[in-house]
């Protein structure tokens, strides 16, 4: 079967809920948290244009004629989801980086007095969440639009919104863990670890319901999702999605959470889950793309 929607297509998916996400943490970190959220907040906004960046990269070169991209942006069709979706990865990706440059030291501004630009950075944390979340979540909206067996379920978009907030979350944390610089405080990546075990969890239970709705739908709608569970796909699904992707992150976070690993072995550890929870998300977009272009109508 032909394969229309590549690699190229998976990463742009992946990059764009990465942003949304770390984009969310930034903000909540900020309105929420304060000077003991400090760092959260700016490794948020300073991760957050650059996978996004990436991805509509990809997306151009994808689209085989990347100079025509600005077509895109011509008109904005109302019942489109490629149309305001478009409209609102550009906005995102436009705000993100006046997010960032917000967050920049004062001595690396060239303008802007710092008073100014404190009220202007918590202005634009109280609004980025509402367009964050429907970056994350638009994607899912557009497969649903394409009317392949797989993609009608009504919860993919919820699924890709949760997967994108934990991908996020987790990208701040694996940075912060990283970086010699700025490095996140033990509270700080507490909060974020239980947070992100949350986002698994309900990511868990997402993929279940979805799955057991599917099975009860249609023969084209059960037998796409029989692909994921015993068929084509059903080794990167339970393999690199259910085991590495979602109980070995869940399971070593919950260790951290409850004390349980060795404190030389705890910076390994939640760079260990993190980078799982993105090389989860990845696959979750991966056999979603897929398989759903694999799956068809009886």
């Amino acid at each position: 079967m032909e394969i229309t929607w590549g690699l190229l297509i998976v990463i742009y998916l992946f990059t764009a809920g990465v942003s949304a996400g770390a984009m969310v943490t930034s903000n909540l970190a900020l309105l929420y948290g304060g000077q003991d959220f400090e760092r959260v907040g700016r490794w948020g906004a300073f991760i957050s244009p650059f996978p996004i960046s990436l991805g509509l990269g990809v997306l151009l070169l994808d689209l085989g004629s990347p100079f025509n991209f600005y077509r895109l942006f011509m008109t904005l069709k109302v019942r489109s989801p490629m149309s305001y979706g478009s409209w609102a990865i550009l906005l995102f990706t436009i705000l993100s980086v006046i997010y960032l440059y917000l967050w920049l030291p004062e001595k690396l501004r060239i303008f802007g007095k710092t008073k100014s630009l404190e009220t202007w950075k918590r202005r634009q944390a109280k609004v980025m969440p509402f367009l964050s979340v429907g970056v994350a979540s638009y994607t899912g909206l557009l497969l649903n639009a394409a009317v392949r067996p797989l993609w009608t379920a009504p919860l993919l978009p919820v699924l890709f919104l949760v997967s994108a907030l934990s991908t996020g979350v987790a990208s701040v944390i694996l940075i912060s863990a990283l970086s010699p610089w700025q490095r996140a405080r033990h509270r700080e990546l507490h909060v974020l670890t239980k947070a992100d075990a949350l986002l698994i969890a309900l990511e868990c239970f997402i993929l279940l319901a979805m799955i057991i709705m599917g099975r009860l739908s249609s023969l084209s709608v059960s037998d796409a999702f029989g692909s994921l569970l015993y068929g084509e796909f059903a080794l990167i699904f339970w393999l690199l999605i259910v085991g590495l992707g979602l109980l070995v992150p869940f399971s070593l976070e919950y260790l951290e959470l409850k004390d349980k690993i060795p404190v030389r072995w705890t910076l390994t550890a939640t760079i260990g889950s993190s980078f799982l929870v993105l090389f989860g998300g990845f696959f979750v977009r991966y056999i979603i793309t897929y398989a759903g272009q694999w799956s068809r109508w009886f």
